[in-house]
């Protein structure tokens, strides 16, 4: 994937999300030296320290530095570049910490020391935005619905038993909201407000059909571990009474769940259309024909094992 991720962003864009990158743990390692080093163990489980804006410019993970990127082009033409370093800074501590948080309450192992480190990275993801916007701007309303719609929808979906679409909808899926901060960071120093709805709406989109895309890949982790889905929800309501939900997933729920994600795709191709942003338009068909051949697979897969369940079904004694 990466010869797909090197067409799709440019070399300014990657040597600036390094750039942002190693500052982010550097500032950490100033300011908190035994901190820092505790941290980076933790970080270094996830993804390579060395080189940590790849987890960032991957062509799977969240756009979450490119889409204030996309959208500062889209509505100038071009990117300033210390500005987008620093959102980019922002939003890298912004991820760390929301990661940490998300380990503790999905009870992967934390080392305790390194906690403390929630403090930092907030701050490095908040103080960012003082520089360029005093308490009285308009930001700050959608900086803080963004942050609290994050919060709300992260604790409610921890609580629910039985996810049903709209369980999915309004907290499932809205748990990534506080990543378009950055978008509204864009739109209110260029004092363009009036285009933040649609690009939050497609972002909008986008955490739904991301976290779907989730749910599918990662369904039988998900079903051992206990853990709630949509798709496992759906699952368990609508298998047949003398039918395993893994049986009724290989046979209907991959389907069913490709049908409602690219639905959305669609409508997010449409949005990015009438926005004017090749580039955004390039990512989302990258990642439909790179979803796209993920299911295919696991589909023709399922399809396989149900005909060898079959085969056995039909050699045992009557």
């Amino acid at each position: 994937m990466r010869g797909l991720e090197q067409n799709l962003f440019d070399s300014s864009f990657l040597t600036t999300a390094g750039q942002s990158a190693q500052r982010a743990l550097a500032d950490l390692s100033s300011q908190s030296p035994q901190l820092a080093g505790r941290t980076l163990k933790w970080l270094a489980l996830r993804s390579d320290i060395h080189h940590p804006e790849n987890y960032f410019t991957h062509l799977q993970s969240l756009p979450l530095l490119a889409l204030p990127w996309w959208l500062e082009i889209a509505l100038r033409g071009t990117v300033d570049l210390a500005f987008q370093s620093d959102l980019m800074y922002s939003s890298m501590s912004g991820y760390y910490f929301t990661r940490m948080l998300d380990d503790l309450m999905d009870g992967h192992q934390v080392d305790r020391s390194c906690l403390p480190a929630l403090y930092p990275f907030y701050l490095q993801f908040q103080r960012t935005y003082f520089a360029y916007f005093p308490l009285s701007d308009g930001f700050w309303p959608h900086f803080e619905r963004s942050l609290l719609t994050t919060a709300e929808a992260a604790s409610t979906d921890s609580t629910l038993d039985d996810v049903t679409e709209a369980d999915f909808l309004h907290y499932s899926a809205r748990k990534s909201a506080a990543a378009a901060i950055p978008l509204a960071a864009v739109c209110y120093r260029y004092r363009r407000p009036d285009l933040l709805a649609s690009w939050e709406a497609l972002f909008t989109v986008f955490g739904r059909w991301n976290q779907m895309r989730d749910d599918v890949l990662d369904w039988s982790e998900d079903y051992q571990a206990g853990t709630k889905t949509w798709l496992l929800c759906e699952a368990e309501r609508r298998r047949a009474q003398n039918e395993s939900l893994q049986m009724w997933i290989g046979r209907s729920g991959f389907l069913w769940a490709a049908e409602i994600m690219e639905r959305w795709m669609q409508q997010m191709l449409d949005a990015a259309n009438m926005m004017q942003s090749a580039a955004l338009s390039v990512y989302l068909e990258q990642r439909r024909l790179s979803f796209r051949r993920q299911i295919d697979g696991m589909i023709a897969t399922a399809a396989i094992y149900a005909r060898l369940l079959q085969l056995d079904e039909s050699f045992q004694p009557r």
